[in-house]
């Protein structure tokens, strides 16, 4: 048997004991307050609590803090705000 057969191998990948501890995959708990709040708002809402304008920030807003979401919290909270928004109808300006 070679001595190189018991010797270490750098190209070798790490060992599990010595990898980093993987985080759980989960939502980002503020991100996902923030968004069902601006839901909440509208729900509660019998026309738009917002302007047109005001209205199209609070989606981007939406939009972003979405990507800090697993993607089922995501579309779960995408779809509320769709139907929010379908029930209130156009925003005014």
């Amino acid at each position: 048997m070679k001595r190189s057969a018991a010797a270490t191998d750098k190209g070798q990948g790490i060992l599990f004991e010595d990898a980093l501890p993987v985080r759980p995959k989960t939502s980002d708990e503020r991100a996902r307050g923030d968004m069902i709040a601006i839901v909440e708002t509208l729900a509660a809402a019998k026309a738009h609590p917002w302007s047109a304008r005001l209205l199209g920030w609070q989606i981007r807003t939406f939009d972003a803090l979405s990507q800090r979401l697993t993607p089922i919290d995501a579309a779960a909270l995408h779809a509320r705000l769709g139907e929010e928004l379908e029930r209130l109808g156009p925003a005014e300006d």
